[in-house]
């Protein structure tokens, strides 16, 4: 395979590889840099994302960072309903808009319903494709206790049942303690990676980004002898959100690390050979 962007590339900061499969901390700096034609194809986007606060907080940094610049971000949140009793989000418009990250806020549940209120969302309610391209839950830094197992076997039986529509895998956001809560969190995220990094599963690496500060230093912490990332205090000004402009913004670029994967680039493509396809690589080892 010919890869004629190889320079550029690789002063982006993005290892190549033939598609980007786990975006960490180190693709956030490269998004500044991508080609137009790149955040184009974001912009032609359309997802659904079920959250609480720290998701709340992710999308206030998209609102941010297209206020900034609104013709290179152009993600666009807009809410949809919860339907609480049926545990699932409300149906999607018709029609659905690219650039627009349909978001439910489907608050802090157990983390067995959050499942379900994903699943009902995907499968009862409608948002798959050909309503949006892209589905992302995300868990909540209450949840330590989530079995990763339980979130894999769901995430993996949604993709199965619906393969034309891109299923992104999330870590659990951390707090900046170094307590026993914290070493669960990081325990399911080693899970989700390993995971995600065997089977080819897209994850925006929520955790790894938390972790480290925009010099790229990791914030960690011992228990029992072994390591553990805990979030960065400056992005949060109680512990747990991403209630800084630093955090939620820094946090953003990274879905939009995410998203680039997933945006085909002409200018990518042309020195490519017959048959390849030209995505922007933001795989971490």
């Amino acid at each position: 395979m010919r890869w004629t962007l190889f320079v550029s590339l690789l002063a982006l900061g993005a290892p190549l590889a033939a598609r980007a499969q786990i975006v960490g901390h180190a693709a956030i700096d490269a998004v500044a840099a991508l080609p137009q034609c790149v955040m184009d194809g974001i912009g032609a986007q359309r997802w659904f994302f079920t959250h609480a606060s720290v998701g709340g907080n992710l999308l206030e940094g998209l609102d941010d960072l297209r206020a900034a610049d609104p013709a290179r971000y152009r993600l666009t949140p807009a809410w949809v309903g919860y339907d609480e009793p049926a545990l699932r989000a409300e149906a999607p418009p018709a029609p659905t808009v690219p650039g627009t990250v349909y978001e439910c806020d489907r608050g802090n549940p157990s983390w067995q319903d959050k499942l379900a209120v994903f699943d009902n969302s995907v499968r009862l309610a409608g948002w798959r494709l050909a309503a949006v391209d892209v589905v992302m839950n995300k868990m909540c830094f209450i949840d330590q206790a989530a079995s990763a197992a339980t979130y894999l076997a769901s995430m993996d039986a949604l993709a199965a049942s619906y393969p034309a529509t891109v299923f992104v895998y999330t870590t659990m956001p951390l707090t900046v303690d170094e307590d026993a809560d914290n070493v669960l969190r990081n325990l399911y995220n080693r899970a989700v990676r390993l995971h995600c990094a065997a089977s080819g599963a897209l994850l925006y690496d929520l955790a790894d980004m938390e972790a480290h500060d925009p010099a790229g230093g990791e914030h960690t912490f011992l228990s029992g002898g072994q390591t553990y990332q805990k979030l960065y205090a400056g992005y949060t000004s109680d512990g747990g959100h991403l209630d800084t402009d630093l955090g939620h913004r820094r946090l953003a670029q990274g879905w939009y690390a995410a998203a680039a994967t997933l945006a085909p680039c002409r200018a990518f493509a042309d020195g490519f050979e017959s048959g390849d396809t030209g995505r922007w690589s933001a795989a971490v080892p």
